[in-house]
This record gives C-alpha cells, structure tokens and sequence, in this order.
C-alpha cells in the first residue's frame, strides 16, 4: 500500500493538493496490498479447446513460456448432448461419422497446438471426451487441481457484438476460484 501511496503523492503532488488525501482515503479499498501482488506458482495449466476456440494468439504463447517446466493439459471437449440429437435425427450411422470426423479435428488441433507449446519448454498432454463442455471443464479443474485456466472467449458457442464472451464462458469463470486468462 506504500509503494501505491508513494506513487500517487509524487504524480499528484501540485495537481490535487489536499484533494489527494480525500480520494486515498475513499479508495483505499480498491488499491492492492503488497501480498496481492505475489503472482501465483503455476505448475499445471488446463486449455479446453473445441471448433469455436479460433487461433491461439502468439502472444498468449510468449506468456506462457514464463512458466517453462509446467504441465499443459489441452483438452477438446466434444458436445455429448449435440451427438445424441444428431444420432435421434439422423441415425446411429450418421452419428459415427460425425463423431469420428470430430475425434480426427480434435486430434490435428491438439497436436498442433501442443507442437507449439512444446516449443516454449512446457510438458503438454492431450485428451478427447464427449460431455458437457461447460460441466467438464469446470470438474477438472477442481478435481485435478490445475493451477491455471486457459480458454478462448469463443469456446462453446460463437461471440457476437451483444455478446463478447461465450454463455460457457462465463458460466465456467463464474463456478471457478482459480487464475483464468480469456484470449
């Protein structure tokens, strides 16, 4: 809290004057305690993927590489219910191939994206399941205790101008209590 008083007392030295001291005091609350600032240890990260997550930013890759030595966990998480419709519409045969047409997209996106992460010094682990993509997510993070969420803003469903953030989503940050970065 020192170091932010410090800070705002030298930019606002002539501009605020006495001001300064009512806005410390009213907005205390909202400037972070040095232990606040500690970045947590993160060894293990989990990046569910599907066909709405898009490109993964270079960027997003470079931060990732500050945490060389970490486990990466990319999980394409298939849409169970999405299947069953299709198989009750369609059929069990049209069902299979679009399932498998799904396993070998989640397979190629996977390891493209773990060839990638490999690059930056991280142990990557892929995986395929149906299930609930939002349901899923959030159980793997509690139960595996991952130290790190990464996921797309688009996963589950497209983004709109109404909507910038996918309902899975925000469903998915709202149950966590874990680091979560949204690309």
């Amino acid at each position: 809290m020192d170091i932010f008083s410090r800070l705002i007392q030298r930019k606002f030295r002539n501009i605020a004057g006495e001001r300064y001291e009512k806005i410390a005091r009213r907005y205390r609350e909202f400037l972070l305690l040095p232990e606040e600032l500690v970045l947590p240890e993160i060894n293990s990260i989990l990046i569910p993927i599907d066909r709405f997550s898009g490109e993964i930013p270079s960027e997003l890759y470079e931060t990732l590489s500050a945490y060389s030595g970490a486990s990466v966990t990319v999980v394409y998480v298939s849409e169970k219910r999405t299947l069953s419709l299709i198989e009750q519409t369609l059929g069990k045969e049209e069902a299979e191939k679009l399932r498998r047409a799904k396993m070998d997209f989640a397979g190629r996106l996977s390891r493209e994206i773990a060839s990638r992460l490999e690059k930056y010094g991280l142990r990557v682990e892929t995986k395929h399941f149906l299930g609930s993509k939002s349901d899923d997510v959030i159980k793997l993070m509690e139960n595996e205790n991952f130290d790190l969420l990464i996921l797309s803003r688009s996963y589950g469903s497209e983004v709109t101008r109404t909507s910038p953030v996918s309902p899975v989503v925000l469903k998915i940050v709202q149950h966590l209590e874990r680091p979560v970065i949204i690309y």
